[in-house]
């Protein structure tokens, strides 16, 4: 059985990878740390957003 704390955690170790995965973007123009890039890609691929500005809007519309 998965205890209600078990997807906070493996959302946790989800974000601790992506923080591992090497930036290959030049510094000029980075608004925002790639993990964040990749969790904001990730989260609305799942929720059926595709393409660059399908997940703009995601963004826009769901953060901060």
């Amino acid at each position: 059985m998965i205890s209600d704390r078990q997807p906070f955690k493996y959302m946790l170790s989800l974000i601790e990878k992506l923080k591992q995965v090497k930036d290959f973007r030049k510094d000029k123009g980075k608004r925002h740390p790639l993990w964040i890039v990749l969790v904001v890609i990730i989260l609305g691929t799942m929720l059926g957003y595709s393409g660059y500005r399908k997940l703009g809007e995601f963004a826009k519309n769901n953060l901060p």
